[in-house]
């Protein structure tokens, strides 16, 4: 039951639809937020297009110590994983900082699954200027991180590693190559193993965001 709960809890995510309808309020509050997203979010067209949400702020960012991780249903022929990070000592996972108004902030958390799929959790990150090698290795050694960062974690995330879509991984990795992310950690997104016998059979989250980009007037960036 609960592996069908997530499969239409991820389906759902990947339409960015709100399982819970207004049951999470926006909040009206002119507060700021800082937003550390490794998913298909690195590419700020999903952003802009498929979530509706205007960052005020973005740069690349890099988060020590967490892995990145794919969960989700292997039974699903549609979209079988989304991406996750796992606390692991000594690895780093590479993605975009976004400052957000509360307003946005609060539609990522609805239309992620929180409390189901994922959850907040405080962090701490690096910004840096991506320059496709190992710019994000040198701010970790040379730079403060930036504190009262939240990132989206899984709240059950077990030892599993279901390989995604490749439309979905896809997304990733263009967004890895627009922000200049390390070259070892785009290295690792190319090494990452693809989902295959789907239904599609390179899965639905391209198609998704090129709908989203037409029907918005939105321009991959």
């Amino acid at each position: 039951i609960m592996s069908k709960f997530n499969e239409l809890l991820i389906i759902l995510i990947f339409l960015h639809v709100s399982p819970f309808g207004n049951a999470l309020s926006s909040s009206s509050s002119k507060a700021t937020y800082r937003y550390f997203a490794y998913g298909s979010n690195v590419l700020v067209s999903t952003m802009k297009a498929l979530r509706r949400i205007q960052p005020l702020d973005a740069t690349a960012a890099v988060l020590p110590d967490y892995e990145l991780r794919f969960d989700g249903s292997e039974a699903s022929r549609l979209e079988p994983s989304a991406a996750f990070v796992n606390p692991c000592k000594g690895k780093q996972v590479h993605g975009v900082l976004y400052t957000l108004s509360a307003e946005d902030f609060a539609k990522v958390g609805r239309t992620e699954g929180i409390p189901f799929l994922y959850r907040w959790q405080k962090c701490k990150v690096h910004p840096y200027i991506g320059d496709g090698e190992e710019a994000g290795k040198e701010a970790m050694e040379s730079t403060e991180p930036v504190p009262d960062t939240y990132v989206l974690i899984s709240p059950n995330l077990g030892e599993r590693n279901i390989p995604p879509s490749s439309s979905y991984l896809g997304l990733i990795k263009e967004g890895a190559d627009n922000w200049k992310l390390d070259k070892s950690y785009q290295q690792e997104l190319a090494n990452i193993e693809e989902a295959k016998n789907l239904i599609i059979p390179q899965g639905l989250s391209g198609l998704l965001l090129q709908v989203a980009e037409a029907a918005t007037g939105t321009t991959r960036e």
